[in-house]
């Protein structure tokens, strides 16, 4: 299966994060390195962008028209209409080396968040060969409840948190630690959001590329964009299994959210960096969006819940 390119999608230098903000219609994606939000309009086949000072990894829907900004150092809101910035919380486990990743809201409405080894994911990103020092297992998993009032680490000994989802017909958690170069899963409870009885539903080679953001679909089937491996796997977590791919023109797929107005278009984030000059040449879509109908969809974006 072919992705397609968004059109006249924007190029952006590193990808990531895509949100589906079906109230509005919009889909919403950051840039790491050019420190913005994007965002797309279909209906109107619209663009715009939001500048921050600082890099934002990954994005939640709090409110009609703001959103909560996971930063390399702690979460923040971001107000659409008046463009300003606010900080919310930062976790004391962070420092210059361990830093906020991938996120996402559960169905209940909590906020979920992954610490990364920086050294071990500029390494990943790198072209240099050689190997930089790192310490494995030194990152965490973040549960945040309501109001910022309760922040629980649900997992250590992380390297590199990156994708993950919840399929809420089977109470199940899938997430990544991309270090691993697997998907697992856990038994979910949606009362308290404590995980349990973790295990690994596909290992990728490392020839696959390096797994990073991940969706599900209403059936139950995951949706992993391979970084470096050009395409999005999409592996059946009951028979662990890959049994479709989703092939895009550039190596560097960095996630995926369903969207659209049925929820069945596949969206797909990719980065330009860390591409060399040469390989820029060879893929020129690099960093562009794009995406995929597809026959079953996914589910909503879950709203970060403040009550």
């Amino acid at each position: 299966m072919q992705a397609k390119l968004l059109q006249e999608s924007v190029q952006s230098t590193f990808a990531e994060g895509p949100l589906w903000d079906d109230e509005n219609q919009s889909l919403f994606w950051i840039d790491n390195v050019e420190n913005k939000i994007r965002a797309y309009y279909p209906q109107t086949n619209q663009y715009t962008f939001y500048q921050l000072e600082k890099s934002p990894m990954s994005l939640a829907k709090y409110s009609q028209n703001e959103l909560i900004v996971i930063m390399k150092d702690g979460f923040y809101l971001y107000d659409l209409e008046k463009e300003t910035l606010k900080e919310i919380f930062k976790p004391m486990d962070l420092n210059s080396k361990i830093l906020l990743n991938d996120a996402k809201c559960d169905p209940q409405g909590r906020l979920w968040a992954g610490t990364v080894n920086d050294d071990f994911r500029l390494f990943k990103e790198s072209q240099d060969s050689t190997q930089t020092e790192f310490h494995g297992q030194i990152a965490k998993l973040y549960r945040v409840e309501k109001d910022f009032s309760n922040i629980e680490t649900a997992k250590e000994k992380v390297t590199l948190s990156n994708g993950l989802d919840w399929d809420p017909v089977r109470n199940i958690m899938y997430y990544i630690d991309s270090a691993n170069q697997s998907v697992s899963q856990f038994n979910y409870d949606s009362k308290t959001g404590q995980i349990s009885n973790e295990e690994t539903v596909y290992t990728f080679k490392e020839s696959d590329g390096l797994p990073d953001g991940m969706t599900i679909d209403q059936q139950g089937m995951l949706y992993v964009a391979l970084f470096k491996g050009g395409v999005v796997a999409k592996i059946d977590p009951f028979q662990k299994k890959w049994i479709d791919s989703i092939t895009l023109p550039t190596s560097t797929v960095t996630s995926c959210a369903f969207g659209g107005e049925n929820l069945k278009t596949l969206f797909m984030t990719t980065a330009l960096a860390p591409l060399n000059e040469y390989e820029r040449h060879q893929e020129p879509t690099a960093g562009h969006m794009f995406s995929v109908d597809l026959e079953v969809g996914g589910y909503k974006t879950h709203i970060f819940r403040t009550t």
